[in-house]
Protein backbone atom coordinates (compact mmCIF):
# COMPACT_ATOMS: atom_id res chain seq x y z
CA UNK A 1 0.00 0.00 0.00
CA UNK A 2 1.49 2.70 -1.02
CA UNK A 3 0.43 6.14 1.12
CA UNK A 4 0.11 9.61 -1.04
CA UNK A 5 0.24 12.77 0.18
CA UNK A 6 -2.60 13.95 2.12
CA UNK A 7 -3.54 10.98 3.49
CA UNK A 8 -3.98 10.74 7.12
CA UNK A 9 -1.50 8.69 9.03
CA UNK A 10 -1.62 7.01 12.38
CA UNK A 11 0.66 6.22 15.35
CA UNK A 12 0.30 2.21 14.64
CA UNK A 13 1.08 2.72 10.80
CA UNK A 14 4.02 4.81 11.81
CA UNK A 15 4.88 1.79 14.38
CA UNK A 16 4.51 -0.72 12.23
CA UNK A 17 6.68 0.73 9.20
CA UNK A 18 9.76 1.25 11.43
CA UNK A 19 9.60 -1.07 13.62
CA UNK A 20 13.05 -3.67 14.26
CA UNK A 21 11.36 -6.79 15.04
CA UNK A 22 14.97 -8.51 15.14
CA UNK A 23 16.20 -6.34 17.94
CA UNK A 24 12.54 -6.41 19.51
CA UNK A 25 12.26 -9.93 19.85
CA UNK A 26 16.02 -10.18 20.95
CA UNK A 27 15.52 -7.46 23.56
CA UNK A 28 12.42 -9.62 24.79
CA UNK A 29 13.64 -12.77 24.81
CA UNK A 30 16.36 -11.97 26.68
CA UNK A 31 15.02 -10.05 29.13
CA UNK A 32 12.08 -12.53 29.71
CA UNK A 33 14.09 -15.96 29.75
CA UNK A 34 16.36 -13.65 32.78
CA UNK A 35 13.31 -13.08 34.56
CA UNK A 36 12.14 -16.48 34.48
CA UNK A 37 15.31 -17.48 35.25
CA UNK A 38 15.75 -15.02 38.59
CA UNK A 39 12.04 -15.61 39.54
CA UNK A 40 12.40 -19.58 39.00
CA UNK A 41 12.41 -20.47 43.07
CA UNK A 42 9.49 -19.63 44.47
CA UNK A 43 6.84 -21.39 41.55
CA UNK A 44 7.83 -21.91 38.17
CA UNK A 45 3.88 -20.66 37.15
CA UNK A 46 4.82 -17.17 38.64
CA UNK A 47 8.25 -16.97 37.03
CA UNK A 48 6.51 -18.08 33.91
CA UNK A 49 4.05 -15.27 34.42
CA UNK A 50 6.92 -12.54 35.37
CA UNK A 51 9.26 -13.76 32.61
CA UNK A 52 6.68 -13.20 30.01
CA UNK A 53 5.52 -9.94 31.28
CA UNK A 54 9.37 -8.72 31.48
CA UNK A 55 10.00 -10.16 27.90
CA UNK A 56 6.46 -8.11 26.60
CA UNK A 57 7.65 -4.98 28.67
CA UNK A 58 10.84 -5.13 26.79
CA UNK A 59 9.78 -5.89 23.40
CA UNK A 60 7.60 -2.72 23.49
CA UNK A 61 10.30 -0.84 24.75
CA UNK A 62 13.41 -1.66 22.99
CA UNK A 63 11.10 -1.60 19.23
CA UNK A 64 10.29 1.57 19.94
CA UNK A 65 12.91 3.15 21.25
CA UNK A 66 14.94 1.69 18.33
CA UNK A 67 12.05 2.74 15.77
CA UNK A 68 12.61 6.39 16.98
CA UNK A 69 16.82 6.30 16.88
CA UNK A 70 16.93 4.16 13.97
CA UNK A 71 17.40 5.41 10.10
CA UNK A 72 15.74 2.56 8.56
CA UNK A 73 12.15 1.98 7.46
CA UNK A 74 9.95 4.58 5.45
CA UNK A 75 11.08 8.18 5.87
CA UNK A 76 7.43 9.71 6.26
CA UNK A 77 7.11 6.80 9.26
CA UNK A 78 10.16 8.65 10.87
CA UNK A 79 9.41 12.15 10.29
CA UNK A 80 5.38 11.24 11.78
CA UNK A 81 7.38 9.45 14.53
CA UNK A 82 9.48 12.55 14.95
CA UNK A 83 7.04 15.42 14.84
CA UNK A 84 4.40 13.41 16.94
CA UNK A 85 6.64 11.59 19.60
CA UNK A 86 4.07 11.16 22.13
CA UNK A 87 1.44 9.90 19.61
CA UNK A 88 3.72 7.13 18.53
CA UNK A 89 4.73 6.27 21.75
CA UNK A 90 0.80 5.33 22.12
CA UNK A 91 1.36 2.17 19.62
CA UNK A 92 3.74 0.25 21.58
CA UNK A 93 2.22 1.32 25.24
CA UNK A 94 -0.82 -0.26 24.24
CA UNK A 95 0.75 -3.42 22.96
CA UNK A 96 3.04 -3.61 26.04
CA UNK A 97 0.18 -2.81 28.61
CA UNK A 98 -2.28 -5.07 26.94
CA UNK A 99 -0.31 -8.02 26.57
CA UNK A 100 0.82 -7.58 30.36
CA UNK A 101 -2.36 -7.10 31.60
CA UNK A 102 -3.64 -10.33 29.70
CA UNK A 103 -0.25 -12.71 30.96
CA UNK A 104 -0.95 -11.54 34.65
CA UNK A 105 -4.76 -12.21 34.80
CA UNK A 106 -4.15 -15.72 33.12
CA UNK A 107 -1.55 -16.24 36.25
CA UNK A 108 -3.88 -14.42 38.92
CA UNK A 109 -6.39 -17.17 37.53
CA UNK A 110 -3.95 -20.36 37.97
CA UNK A 111 -3.39 -18.88 41.15
CA UNK A 112 -6.92 -18.87 41.82
CA UNK A 113 -7.50 -15.00 42.13
CA UNK A 114 -10.15 -14.66 39.18
CA UNK A 115 -11.75 -11.05 40.49
CA UNK A 116 -9.01 -9.58 42.55
CA UNK A 117 -6.28 -10.71 39.44
CA UNK A 118 -9.09 -8.68 36.94
CA UNK A 119 -8.44 -5.55 38.79
CA UNK A 120 -4.65 -6.36 39.60
CA UNK A 121 -4.08 -7.47 35.39
CA UNK A 122 -5.15 -4.15 34.86
CA UNK A 123 -3.26 -2.11 37.36
CA UNK A 124 -0.57 -3.89 36.55
CA UNK A 125 -1.10 -3.28 32.47
CA UNK A 126 -1.62 0.48 33.17
CA UNK A 127 1.09 1.07 35.09
CA UNK A 128 3.32 -0.95 31.74
CA UNK A 129 1.67 1.43 29.14
CA UNK A 130 2.22 4.32 31.29
CA UNK A 131 6.15 3.95 31.51
CA UNK A 132 6.22 2.78 28.22
CA UNK A 133 4.45 5.91 27.06
CA UNK A 134 6.31 8.77 29.04
CA UNK A 135 9.94 6.83 28.37
CA UNK A 136 8.99 6.55 24.07
CA UNK A 137 7.25 10.20 24.36
CA UNK A 138 10.79 11.72 26.24
CA UNK A 139 12.85 10.13 23.82
CA UNK A 140 10.95 10.95 20.71
CA UNK A 141 11.27 14.66 21.70
CA UNK A 142 14.76 14.71 22.41
CA UNK A 143 15.73 12.71 20.11
CA UNK A 144 13.22 11.78 17.16
CA UNK A 145 14.04 12.75 13.84
CA UNK A 146 11.80 15.33 12.34
CA UNK A 147 13.67 16.12 9.42
CA UNK A 148 13.50 12.22 7.85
Amino acid sequence: MALERGNAFTPVASATMIWPWGTAMAAGAVTGIGSFLLNLSPSVLGALSSGLTTGIFFFALVGGAVALLGGKGDRRARRYAGQYPWRFAAAPAVVGGAGTAVVSYIGYVFAGALISGLFGAAFAGLGAAALIWVILGIIGMVAGNKSA
